[in-house]
Protein backbone atom coordinates (compact mmCIF):
# COMPACT_ATOMS: atom_id res chain seq x y z
CA UNK A 1 0.00 0.00 0.00
CA UNK A 2 2.48 2.59 -1.12
CA UNK A 3 -0.22 5.05 -2.42
CA UNK A 4 -2.73 4.98 0.46
CA UNK A 5 -4.23 8.36 1.32
CA UNK A 6 -5.69 9.24 4.65
CA UNK A 7 -8.61 11.52 3.85
CA UNK A 8 -9.87 13.39 6.90
CA UNK A 9 -13.51 13.19 7.94
CA UNK A 10 -15.69 16.05 6.65
CA UNK A 11 -16.60 17.08 10.18
CA UNK A 12 -12.94 17.70 11.05
CA UNK A 13 -12.28 20.13 8.17
CA UNK A 14 -12.14 23.84 9.02
CA UNK A 15 -14.67 26.44 7.80
CA UNK A 16 -17.27 23.78 6.96
CA UNK A 17 -15.25 22.50 3.99
CA UNK A 18 -16.75 19.41 2.43
CA UNK A 19 -20.24 20.22 3.72
CA UNK A 20 -21.36 22.20 0.68
CA UNK A 21 -22.26 25.23 2.80
CA UNK A 22 -19.63 27.46 1.19
CA UNK A 23 -20.71 26.44 -2.30
CA UNK A 24 -24.35 27.02 -1.33
CA UNK A 25 -23.55 30.52 -0.08
CA UNK A 26 -21.66 31.35 -3.26
CA UNK A 27 -24.50 30.07 -5.46
CA UNK A 28 -27.12 32.01 -3.45
CA UNK A 29 -24.99 35.15 -3.67
CA UNK A 30 -24.49 34.81 -7.41
CA UNK A 31 -28.19 34.16 -7.88
CA UNK A 32 -28.99 37.42 -6.08
CA UNK A 33 -26.45 39.32 -8.17
CA UNK A 34 -27.18 37.85 -11.57
CA UNK A 35 -30.95 37.39 -11.53
CA UNK A 36 -32.91 39.92 -13.54
CA UNK A 37 -36.63 39.57 -12.93
CA UNK A 38 -38.56 42.75 -13.71
CA UNK A 39 -41.82 41.37 -12.34
CA UNK A 40 -40.30 40.34 -9.01
CA UNK A 41 -38.48 43.64 -8.72
CA UNK A 42 -41.71 45.53 -9.44
CA UNK A 43 -43.53 43.52 -6.77
CA UNK A 44 -40.93 44.49 -4.16
CA UNK A 45 -40.93 48.11 -5.26
CA UNK A 46 -44.73 48.26 -5.23
CA UNK A 47 -44.77 46.85 -1.69
CA UNK A 48 -42.28 49.45 -0.47
CA UNK A 49 -44.03 52.34 -2.20
CA UNK A 50 -47.44 51.29 -0.88
CA UNK A 51 -46.21 50.76 2.68
CA UNK A 52 -44.26 54.02 2.80
CA UNK A 53 -47.16 56.02 1.42
CA UNK A 54 -49.90 54.62 3.65
CA UNK A 55 -47.66 54.81 6.72
CA UNK A 56 -47.23 58.52 6.09
CA UNK A 57 -43.48 58.42 5.70
CA UNK A 58 -41.94 61.52 4.16
CA UNK A 59 -40.12 59.31 1.65
CA UNK A 60 -41.47 56.18 0.05
CA UNK A 61 -38.65 55.01 -2.15
CA UNK A 62 -39.08 52.02 -4.38
CA UNK A 63 -36.19 50.17 -2.74
CA UNK A 64 -35.74 51.11 0.92
CA UNK A 65 -32.45 50.36 2.64
CA UNK A 66 -30.89 50.74 6.08
CA UNK A 67 -28.79 53.76 5.14
CA UNK A 68 -31.63 55.69 3.54
CA UNK A 69 -33.94 54.88 6.46
CA UNK A 70 -31.43 55.89 9.14
CA UNK A 71 -30.57 59.15 7.37
CA UNK A 72 -34.27 59.94 7.14
CA UNK A 73 -34.69 59.38 10.89
CA UNK A 74 -31.63 61.53 11.65
CA UNK A 75 -32.90 64.33 9.40
CA UNK A 76 -36.44 64.19 10.76
CA UNK A 77 -35.57 63.31 14.34
CA UNK A 78 -38.52 65.20 15.80
CA UNK A 79 -40.99 63.19 13.68
CA UNK A 80 -39.38 59.78 13.33
CA UNK A 81 -37.18 59.15 16.39
CA UNK A 82 -40.10 57.80 18.40
CA UNK A 83 -41.56 54.36 18.87
CA UNK A 84 -44.21 55.11 16.25
CA UNK A 85 -41.69 56.46 13.77
CA UNK A 86 -39.26 53.57 14.18
CA UNK A 87 -42.04 51.00 13.86
CA UNK A 88 -43.31 52.62 10.66
CA UNK A 89 -39.79 52.68 9.23
CA UNK A 90 -39.32 48.98 10.06
CA UNK A 91 -42.58 48.03 8.36
CA UNK A 92 -41.46 50.00 5.29
CA UNK A 93 -38.11 48.18 5.27
CA UNK A 94 -39.81 44.79 5.68
CA UNK A 95 -42.51 45.36 3.05
CA UNK A 96 -40.39 44.15 0.09
CA UNK A 97 -39.32 41.11 2.12
CA UNK A 98 -42.91 40.25 3.03
CA UNK A 99 -44.03 40.68 -0.58
CA UNK A 100 -41.26 38.56 -2.04
CA UNK A 101 -41.68 35.88 0.65
CA UNK A 102 -45.39 35.64 -0.11
CA UNK A 103 -44.74 35.14 -3.83
CA UNK A 104 -41.44 33.21 -3.99
CA UNK A 105 -39.53 30.62 -1.99
CA UNK A 106 -36.15 32.38 -2.22
CA UNK A 107 -35.47 36.05 -1.58
CA UNK A 108 -33.54 37.61 -4.45
CA UNK A 109 -34.67 41.24 -4.72
CA UNK A 110 -35.23 41.99 -1.02
CA UNK A 111 -33.05 41.62 2.04
CA UNK A 112 -34.42 41.10 5.57
CA UNK A 113 -31.08 42.24 7.01
CA UNK A 114 -31.85 45.83 6.01
CA UNK A 115 -34.21 46.27 8.98
CA UNK A 116 -31.64 44.95 11.46
CA UNK A 117 -29.00 47.14 9.81
CA UNK A 118 -31.30 50.14 10.25
CA UNK A 119 -31.53 49.53 14.00
CA UNK A 120 -27.76 49.09 14.24
CA UNK A 121 -27.15 52.35 12.38
CA UNK A 122 -29.49 54.19 14.72
CA UNK A 123 -27.76 52.69 17.74
CA UNK A 124 -24.40 53.89 16.41
CA UNK A 125 -25.69 57.37 15.54
CA UNK A 126 -27.82 57.97 18.63
CA UNK A 127 -25.47 56.43 21.21
CA UNK A 128 -26.52 58.77 24.01
CA UNK A 129 -30.24 58.22 23.41
CA UNK A 130 -32.38 55.72 25.27
CA UNK A 131 -33.59 53.61 22.35
CA UNK A 132 -36.49 51.34 23.28
CA UNK A 133 -35.23 48.19 21.51
CA UNK A 134 -31.71 48.12 23.00
CA UNK A 135 -32.55 46.49 26.33
CA UNK A 136 -32.11 42.94 24.98
CA UNK A 137 -31.44 40.96 21.83
CA UNK A 138 -34.85 39.31 22.28
CA UNK A 139 -36.55 42.71 22.15
CA UNK A 140 -34.77 43.50 18.90
CA UNK A 141 -35.67 40.13 17.37
CA UNK A 142 -39.30 40.47 18.47
CA UNK A 143 -39.41 43.95 16.97
CA UNK A 144 -38.11 42.69 13.62
CA UNK A 145 -40.57 39.78 13.60
CA UNK A 146 -43.40 42.15 14.48
CA UNK A 147 -42.44 44.52 11.64
CA UNK A 148 -42.36 41.64 9.15
CA UNK A 149 -45.75 40.38 10.32
CA UNK A 150 -47.29 43.85 10.10
CA UNK A 151 -45.85 44.42 6.63
CA UNK A 152 -47.19 41.06 5.50
CA UNK A 153 -50.65 41.83 6.93
CA UNK A 154 -50.70 45.32 5.37
CA UNK A 155 -49.82 43.93 1.95
CA UNK A 156 -52.27 41.02 2.14
CA UNK A 157 -55.12 43.32 3.16
CA UNK A 158 -54.32 45.61 0.22
CA UNK A 159 -53.33 42.97 -2.30
CA UNK A 160 -55.35 44.43 -5.18
CA UNK A 161 -53.79 47.89 -4.89
CA UNK A 162 -50.26 46.52 -4.49
CA UNK A 163 -50.76 44.19 -7.46
CA UNK A 164 -51.99 47.07 -9.61
CA UNK A 165 -49.01 49.23 -8.60
CA UNK A 166 -46.71 46.32 -9.43
CA UNK A 167 -48.28 45.93 -12.88
CA UNK A 168 -47.80 49.61 -13.57
CA UNK A 169 -44.18 49.49 -12.47
CA UNK A 170 -43.50 46.39 -14.57
CA UNK A 171 -44.72 48.31 -17.62
CA UNK A 172 -41.92 50.78 -17.02
CA UNK A 173 -43.87 53.96 -17.78
CA UNK A 174 -45.47 54.52 -14.37
CA UNK A 175 -44.65 57.61 -12.34
CA UNK A 176 -44.93 57.92 -8.57
CA UNK A 177 -48.14 59.86 -9.23
CA UNK A 178 -49.55 56.95 -11.23
CA UNK A 179 -48.82 54.63 -8.32
CA UNK A 180 -50.26 56.99 -5.71
CA UNK A 181 -53.42 57.30 -7.79
CA UNK A 182 -53.97 53.57 -7.30
CA UNK A 183 -53.67 53.93 -3.52
CA UNK A 184 -55.98 56.96 -3.46
CA UNK A 185 -58.47 55.45 -5.95
CA UNK A 186 -58.24 58.42 -8.28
Amino acid sequence: EKNSLNIPEKESLPFGLGSGSTTGNVVRGLTRLLTVDAERESQCEAAALFAGYVLGLPCYAFRPNALEASVLVAEQRDKLLSASGILRMLIWLMAPVAMESAMHTQLIMSDPREAAGFLERLEDYFQSEDLFWTDSIETRQDLLKWAYTEADLLLRQNKDAVTEISKRLTGGAATVGDCVSVVENW
